[in-house]
């Protein structure tokens, strides 16, 4: 017995020992801060990538309620200050996507899935007055979350850097224009927490008047948004970078949101759908598994002539009458387009079985549609600009691949950035910067969701991809790492200074844009200079290596 008694005791004194052990080790790798009026937030610490330097982290911090309940689709409010300790060294909740939601089971179903209205937040220090970048992520306005933005690369450089969530899909866009619905939610979601970063980010050694908003695909659409709406107050931020698209977008602004509401309302088996109040009683009380199923198929992105006055007016007319600017720099990708490319690939399959079917002037034609000009001339233009005529009437798509690329590229993406800059430029003699990401690295995003093997060409230097050099998501070799060591100087040197600067060029002088054509510069293992911007529209035909984009079938 007393042996028994003694083995106990020393399991007992191990235990202690052990917890004892690792309870110091939480204490001695967590740091607690005081945000005044909201509570204590605890964070822990982490290191950069390259240089091992120690940062900061603090994930998930809620910066407004949970927009559940009666408070979905309505603008966000100030989250309730809480009285324990806010544990911020995890992830808060991502916003709701169907891909996550429906992996749940029965018991994660059951908690408020609403409830991810939080930013992270990344610092060197707490007693500094660092520059502090914004980032908005992109996701189609239906995906993304802070957790698929690591942020060892950026934390090389003295910033602060936070990562915004805001609502997705159609707990975040949909909208009957009323006071029940009033649209652009997720707008609004971005500006209260830009206001948050105002409030609070010199507690994490931020400098609130150094706020830089960078926004890639549909967070470039909504970085526009915000410097367009006249919602945002004077000095929230000093200035933006736009990455891989504008608000200017043919997919950018959602024309029909009435008839969506109503289409999804109908889906959801509710009656009297064609009542707006019945409507918004049906949305606001859908479970969110059956809202996200219904709307698979659904496209979502910001409305016009929202009921509070977020985007009053279209873009381009909000764009013209300005009366503030902020030093930018924007740029897309070589191949930025491929993504949409490969959209209409699997919908033109799936409706007939296979492109051979369709004549090369016919799926040039349904690319073309996608950018909704009705005066046709952009179908004019890109069918002489990039077509030999005898190709037009086969059925030869190899030969056209490259023809189409330079379609999705232009309407999609690049065409509106080079609208978005020049608008600016119209209006101000603020310095505006351009580029192009032109390098091919080993990774790619193309098809990063559901693989990309289908397809009979390559996804080239693909939307998104530059951002595999901002954000460690992808283990770098030697020379992707030199790639992203210079993506890291440009954005930092940029929010730093307003001119983008890369340290292994120190005698390079990058010029802001001083006509509508350039100069702008090319970003690959040199950066160079470039004169003419609108030759970027056909950067894919004229490409003696695009051959390289096609995949020959199998023998």
């Amino acid at each position: 017995m007393k042996l028994v008694l003694g083995i106990l005791a020393l399991v007992v004194f191990v235990i202690i020992v052990v917890l004892t052990t690792t309870s110091k080790a939480i204490k001695t790798n967590s740091i607690e801060v005081n945000l005044p009026g909201q509570g204590a937030v605890l964070g822990s610490y982490d290191e950069t990538l390259w240089t091992k330097q120690k940062f900061l982290s603090f994930r998930g911090i809620p910066y407004a309620e949970s927009p559940s309940g009666k408070l979905r689709f309505q603008p966000p409010t100030k989250r309730t200050a809480w009285q324990k300790t806010f544990d911020a060294r995890n992830f808060g909740k991502r916003c709701p996507v169907i891909t996550t939601v429906s992996k749940l089971n029965a018991t994660k179903l059951k908690e408020d899935l609403e409830d991810c209205l939080n930013l992270s937040v990344y610092t060197k220090s707490l007693e500094a007055k660092l520059p502090v970048m914004f980032y908005i992520y992109g996701g189609g306005f239906y995906n993304g979350s802070a957790s698929d933005h690591p942020p060892h690369h950026l934390l090389e450089k003295d910033i602060v850097l936070v990562v915004p969530q805001y609502r997705i899909g159609a707990l975040g866009w949909l909208t009957t224009l009323t006071e029940q619905m009033p649209g652009n939610a997720p707008v609004m979601d971005l500006l209260f927490a830009l206001s948050w970063v105002q409030e609070y980010i010199h507690v994490f050694g931020g400098d609130p008047a150094q706020v830089m908003i960078v926004g890639q695909s549909a967070g470039a659409v909504m970085s526009g948004a915000l410097l367009l709406s006249p919602k945002t107050p004077e000095g929230h931020f000093k200035r933006s970078i736009v990455q891989s698209a504008s608000i200017l977008a043919p997919w950018a602004i959602n024309r029909t949101p009435l008839e969506q509401a109503k289409r999804i309302c109908e889906a959801l088996k509710c009656s009297l759908c064609n009542n707006l109040l019945k409507q918004h009683k049906c949305l606001r009380k859908a479970n969110v598994l059956d809202l996200l199923r219904v709307t698979t198929e659904e496209s979502f992105s910001p409305v016009i002539n929202d009921i509070l006055g977020v985007l009053p007016a279209e873009p381009k007319t909000l764009l013209d009458n300005l009366n503030r600017t902020v030093p930018l720099m924007a740029g897309f990708t070589k191949h930025d387009g491929s993504f949409v490319l490969a959209t209409l690939y699997d919908s033109l399959v799936a409706l007939y079985g296979s492109i051979s079917k369709l004549t090369v002037r016919k799926f040039a034609n349904t690319l073309i549609d996608l950018g909704k000009d009705s005066t046709g001339l952009s179908r004019n233009l890109l069918l002489h600009m990039l077509f030999e005529r005898e190709l037009l009437d086969t059925n030869n798509h190899t030969a056209a691949w490259p023809a189409y690329f330079d379609i999705a590229n232009t309407i999609a993406i690049k065409s509106p950035v080079v609208a978005y800059v020049n608008g600016l430029q119209r209006i101000s003699a603020t310095p505006f910067y351009a580029y192009t990401f032109d390098y091919a690295g080993e990774h790619t995003r193309f098809g990063y969701e559901f693989g990309n093997s289908q397809y009979p060409f390559e996804g080239g230097i693909h939307h998104s991809n530059d951002n595999i050099y901002l954000f460690a998501t992808h283990h770098l070799n030697a020379n992707d790492t030199q790639i992203a060591k210079k993506m890291v100087d440009l954005w930092y040197s940029f929010a730093v200074h307003g001119e983008p600067r890369a340290e292994d060029q120190p005698m390079l002088n990058i010029k802001p844009m001083e006509t509508e054509s350039g100069p702008y510069f090319h970003i690959n293992k040199e950066i160079n200079l470039g004169y003419d911007i609108l030759s970027e529209l056909t950067v894919t035909v004229n490409d003696p290596d695009s051959h390289k984009l096609i995949r020959m079938p199998a023998s």
